[in-house]
């Protein structure tokens, strides 16, 4: 597990999201949560890199890479796994012909659904949870594992997919997705596991969201009231 995660000199301390405070995240579900530029990205690549996984994948190798910037991390060891969802959106362990012969994986968007399956179906393989023992947690790093996805899909990663994965692995997760705002009083999803790396992001996004609603319902009319069940 990463506890804490701390940068002391380079261009990391001047990005507003990181500076040169103690970043310390909890066992179980962290989410990252700010515009472009903020640094999460920045965060997971550093995690990624002093925990011996900076190529992607999992740290079996444990050689830290060289940074060019200071950063100490506190780790106790525990396996890390870690995916660039932006720079390897691509990258995929499906067998060959498996997209050919499923023509409804064919789209950049189911495509992308298929993959994060994939990816939960690759952890299940290494550390399978029903044998996982309690005190070994890995960490996944996830950069960015909704890009790509539609509303739809978002709503179930991060309604489902989150909170089983989060039981038995450390994650920490960066996005651009409101979902996590929106659901973060959720038994699954609490407001203290979504850090906003910039002061008052969270309510800029969901004022503008707010005002996109309002202005749908003003168009469109106001979505009928429900049904009184019939007595």
């Amino acid at each position: 597990m990463i506890s804490s995660l701390g940068f002391s000199s380079g261009f990391p301390t001047k990005l507003e999201g990181i500076g040169r405070r103690t970043h310390r995240f909890s066992s179980r579900l962290n989410i990252l949560f700010g515009p472009n530029g903020s640094g999460k990205s920045t965060m997971l690549s550093t995690m990624a890199q002093l925990t011996g996984c900076g190529g992607g994948g999992w740290s079996d190798a444990a050689v830290a890479t060289q940074l060019h910037y200071k950063a100490e991390i506190a780790w106790d060891g525990q396996p890390v796994f870690f995916q660039d969802f932006v720079s390897d959106s691509d990258t995929s362990f499906l067998r060959t012909g498996y997209l050919e012969s499923n023509a409804f994986l064919r789209s950049k968007g189911e495509k992308r659904i298929g993959l994060i399956n994939e990816i939960v179906n690759s952890f299940e393989s290494r550390f399978p949870t029903y044998k996982l023992p309690i005190d070994i947690r890995p960490t996944l790093l996830l950069d960015e594992v909704d890009n790509h996805l539609g509303l739809a899909a978002q709503s179930f990663f991060w309604n489902d997919l989150i909170g089983a994965l989060s039981k038995k692995y450390q994650l920490i997760l960066a996005t651009h997705s409101i979902f996590p705002i929106l659901l973060r009083r959720d038994s699954s999803l609490r407001k203290d596991q979504v850090i906003v790396m910039i002061e008052d992001y969270d309510r800029v996004c969901m004022r503008e969201l707010s005002k996109a609603i309002d202005y749908y319902n003003k168009v469109n009319g106001s979505p009928p009231a429900p049904k009184s069940p019939a007595i």
